[in-house]
């Protein structure tokens, strides 16, 4: 004869239902960090695709004069990028690489054409996000970006 409090047979008692649910959460945290660490190890090599597009849209800010098309263009993937590293590079240890394009992105969300002076801090950012991928980061690139963003331009 069963008691009131004891389980039907068959069927798993909470705290069993708990474990189980515990098991398959500690399961799914480890293969997201897996998955988080296979990218971490990745992200080198996806910053450097994206320092190599920012290094275009820089030249062919250069090369197109404010007002044309492709100027606008240009501009408009230069923020991408940074927008997309600005949102990534922390989460795998680039904390420089974010720091450093949150303030590009603002300068280039508040102007209407990119000058030359902003190109040339588009190009020096892109070699440091190239130093960062190639030798991760450092003090003197920590400081290196520092000194970047005490210039650019930024609004009130």
């Amino acid at each position: 004869m069963m008691s009131i409090d004891s389980e039907p047979p068959g069927n798993a008692s909470e705290d069993e239902m708990d474990l189980e649910m515990d098991d398959e959460l500690l399961a799914a945290i480890a293969a997201a960090e897996a998955a988080i660490g296979s990218m971490a190890e990745d992200y080198p090599e996806l910053l450097k695709q994206d320092v190599a597009a920012l290094e275009d849209a820089a030249r062919r800010l250069a090369e197109f004069a404010p007002g044309e098309d492709a100027h606008a263009n240009a501009a408009g993937e230069a923020f991408g990028i940074l927008h997309d590293i600005k949102g990534q590079a922390a989460s795998f240890g680039f904390e420089p690489a974010t720091r450093l394009s949150d303030p590009l992105c603002e300068c280039l969300r508040q102007v209407n054409a990119v000058n030359p002076v902003l190109v040339g801090h588009l190009r020096v950012a892109a070699l440091l996000l190239s130093r960062m991928a190639e030798d991760g980061t450092s003090p003197q690139i920590n400081d290196e970006v520092e000194a970047l963003i005490r210039v650019l331009p930024m609004k009130g």
